[in-house]
């Protein structure tokens, strides 16, 4: 089929209340996806704070890392359970989760408790997003979808940003605890809003996969540890090389599982859809690009210009309110057009230009690296509205918290991925420009000062991040060329049937 020739489904009905209905679903669902967003980013921070009390400085990562892998694991799940039993009902069973981990990470004694009750936590966060947006997605039309997945975009665009400055502040002035402690009482009022939420009853038909449950959280669980450790371990040790094969070729071996079993975890039909699955790599590629920039621009600012954690999070601002912006506009774009592939396509492309202004710029100061960021803040402020809006509709009201849930997955791995590729590029090009200095720089991105080895040079440390933006730039510009593969879509045609 023609890239630019629209799919056109069966014909069905929309809803003429639909603004009023979502007005009162969004307030309903958003202090939950905001929940769900802030955890991911407000603890790294905090981490110093954290490893200062309970010790364990090398394994303190597993803070961070045990919430993204439990809520990248947990996010199909959700999405499947949604559609059979009723989205309202999973997601007030994702906030029980997220409020008994809330309250383990609080009360953790040592290390490796926060950890495991972090791991509760990620559970329930897995679906706080995941089950908002189905939600969302249930009570609009298609074509209406767009204006309000822009708002979600919003949301965790604030969330994402604010998490790693409201971390920093917390351990700071009232102790790392607080960061945990704070999410009852906004757990609770979650709980309270969700419960007024009207949504429809389940599809029915739920029963539980167990081999391809198994194979999924087995082989994501090796990809995402190998992608964690790697950059920690060596890419080349043993190890880390048989992680990666186990989770790849586990998850190669999902799908052709699932074919077998009447009730999946993974619909085969929903993912080998060109519009799905295209769209989800666009997802994976964009939250590479967007994590590795968030992390490794403040990383820059600290290395090469002296300013302070928290000042370098203040920094981003301006890249949070341009994502803000621009995702709000697009999604009305969408909805007044009913056509979502164009912005995924030109704000993936204002994102590459905007990365590799970065790499030029990087020279220049710290006003320069914050309007390069914002020019890829607003850029990537489209994508994520874009792409699961077209998720969404073909994978029709059926199947909305798996097409959903499908692209929480990728944007989890993404990352993951963005971090690891980030950090490896970042060590290899110091060490190369100053041999014997990624100790120093390990400690760095671990949130610690103590690293050995030899002072760097603002210089190096330029140049050294130079590739890490090139390479982002490279990330997204392949993004952009697959935009261009998404077969058209009008939003206001019907969605098709599963």
């Amino acid at each position: 089929m023609p890239a630019d020739t629209p799919i056109v489904p069966d014909a069905a009905p929309t809803t003429a209340s639909e603004a009023s209905r979502f007005l009162s679903i969004f307030f309903s669902v958003a202090p939950a996806m905001f929940l769900g967003s802030i955890d991911q980013t407000i603890v790294a921070t905090a981490l110093p704070a954290i490893a200062a009390q309970l010790g364990s400085l090398a394994n303190i990562a597993w803070v961070v890392t045990a919430y993204l892998l439990a809520a990248t694991i947990a996010a199909p799940i959700y999405g499947r359970l949604g559609d059979a039993i009723s989205r309202k009902t999973a997601l007030l069973g994702a906030l029980a989760f997220f409020l008994a981990g809330s309250l383990g990470c609080a009360l953790s004694p040592d290390l490796l408790t926060l950890v495991i009750a972090r791991s509760v936590q990620g559970l329930g966060g897995g679906g706080l997003m995941t089950l908002s947006q189905a939600l969302i997605g249930e009570a609009v039309s298609p074509k209406e979808r767009g204006k309000f997945q822009g708002w979600f975009a919003a949301v965790f665009a604030t969330a994402s940003t604010l998490g790693p400055v409201l971390g920093g502040l917390l351990s700071e002035h009232a102790g790392w605890r607080w960061i945990f402690w704070i999410n009852v009482p906004l757990g609770l009022a979650a709980v309270g809003a969700a419960l007024r939420v009207k949504a429809e009853a389940g599809a029915g038909g739920f029963s539980l996969d167990l081999r391809g449950t198994a194979l999924f959280i087995a082989s994501t669980l090796a990809l995402l540890v190998a992608l964690s450790l790697g950059t920690a371990v060596g890419w080349a040790s043993p190890s880390i090389l048989a992680l990666l094969f186990t989770g790849l070729a586990g998850l190669a071996l999902v799908l052709p599982v699932e074919r077998r079993v009447s009730t999946p975890l993974l619909s085969p039909g929903l993912i080998a859809q060109p519009v799905v699955w295209r769209a989800a790599l666009c997802v994976l590629l964009f939250a590479a690009s967007l994590f590795g920039g968030l992390i490794q621009v403040p990383l820059l600012l600290e290395m090469a210009f002296r300013v302070g954690s928290s000042n370098a999070g203040l920094l981003l601002i301006p890249l949070t309110l341009a994502q803000v912006v621009v995702s709000t506009w697009a999604g009305m774009h969408m909805s007044s057009t009913g056509l979502p592939r164009g912005p995924l396509i030109w704000g993936l492309a204002v994102a590459t230009a905007g990365f590799a202004t970065l790499a030029v710029v990087l020279s220049y100061g710290p006003a320069a690296i914050v309007a390069a960021s914002v020019l890829f803040g607003l850029g990537l402020g489209t994508t994520m509205p874009a792409a699961q809006t077209l998720a969404q509709w073909a994978g029709g009201k059926a199947r909305l918290g798996a097409s959903t849930a499908t692209m929480s997955f990728s944007r989890s791995v993404g990352g993951v991925v963005g971090t690891a590729i980030t950090a490896a590029i970042l060590l290899a090009a110091i060490e190369h420009y100053t041999p014997g200095s990624s100790a120093r720089v390990q400690a760095l991105l671990r949130g610690s000062e103590s690293g050995t080895g030899p002072a760097l040079s603002r210089t190096v440390v330029i140049a050294a991040f130079r590739w890490v933006f090139a390479a982002l730039a490279i990330l997204t510009l392949v993004a952009t060329l697959l935009a261009f593969s998404i077969p058209a879509v009008d939003l206001r045609e019907p969605e098709p049937s599963p």
